[in-house]
C-alpha cells in the first residue's frame, strides 16, 4: 500500500494518472439519469466530481493529472486557483502534491462576491495578485459560465493568466467559447467523450460476461 501511495504522489512513470483518473471518475462520479444542469438544460447523465476530488485516492489522481497536464504543455505557473465551490478540492490537492514533488505551486480561490469585511478580498490565498502567473481551474465545463466569471475577476485583480483548465469538459459549447473568446490556452483533464467511452466499454464487457454464462 505504501508503494502505491508513493507512486501516486511522485512522478512515477509506472502510474498512468489520467487513465486511472478516468476510470475513477467513471466508477465514482458518473451518475446516469435525467438531471437539470446549472444552465437549465436537461441531460441524461451527471458528473458529481466531488465524489472523486474529495476522496483520498481521487484527490491524488486529480492533482497528478493536473500537474502532468501542466508539464505536457510546458505551462509555468506560480499559482493555481478557481471559483468556489468546485475548484476548492482540486486546488487543495494540487497544492499538496506539488509540495511533495518539490515544485510548490500556490493555491488561491475566487469568491463569488468581494468580502464586505476584513481585507475585502475577492481572491483568497495570494498576498499579491499583480502580475502573478496563474492557472484558472474549474470542475466541469458545460456552458463555461463559472469559469468565465473567474477569469474576469482574475483579470480585474491583475493576475497574469497563463492557462485555463477544467477537470471534465462536457463538450457542450463552453470549452469552444473559452477558446474563442479568450487568448489563454484551454485544456480539459478529460472529456465527457472519454468518460462515456469507458461506460460503453464497461457495458460491452458486462454483456460479454453475461453471454459466457
Amino acid at each position: 500500500m505504501r508503494a502505491i501511495v508513493s507512486n501516486l504522489l511522485t512522478k512515477s512513470p509506472d502510474v498512468n494518472c489520467k487513465e486511472r483518473l478516468i476510470q475513477f471518475l467513471r466508477k465514482n462520479s458518473f451518475v446516469p439519469g435525467e438531471v437539470t444542469l446549472a444552465s437549465g438544460k436537461k441531460s441524461n447523465y451527471y458528473f458529481d466530481c466531488k465524489l472523486t476530488t474529495l476522496s483520498p485516492e481521487g484527490a491524488v489522481l486529480t492533482a497528478r493529472a493536473v500537474l502532468e497536464l501542466l508539464d505536457k504543455h510546458n505551462i509555468q505557473a506560480e499559482a493555481i486557483g478557481g471559483p468556489a465551490l468546485g475548484a476548492i478540492p482540486i486546488v487543495a490537492a494540487v497544492v499538496a502534491v506539488s509540495e511533495m514533488q518539490h515544485r510548490r505551486i500556490q493555491g488561491f480561490l475566487i469568491r463569488p462576491e468581494r468580502k464586505q469585511h476584513g481585507l475585502h478580498k475577492v481572491v483568497e490565498g495570494l498576498r499579491n495578485t499583480k502580475g502573478t502567473k496563474v492557472v484558472i481551474v474549474d470542475e466541469v465545463c458545460t456552458t463555461g459560465d463559472s469559469t468565465f466569471k473567474a477569469i474576469q475577476t482574475a483579470r480585474e485583480e491583475g493576475l497574469d493568466i497563463v492557462a485555463v483548465i477544467s477537470l471534465v469538459d462536457r463538450e457542450e459549447g463552453g470549452s469552444d467559447k473559452l477558446r474563442n473568446e479568450y487568448p489563454y490556452p484551454y485544456y480539459p483533464v478529460c472529456t465527457a467523450r472519454e468518460l462515456l467511452a469507458v461506460e460503453r466499454e464497461d457495458a460491452r464487457e458486462s454483456a460479454q460476461a453475461h453471454a459466457r454464462r
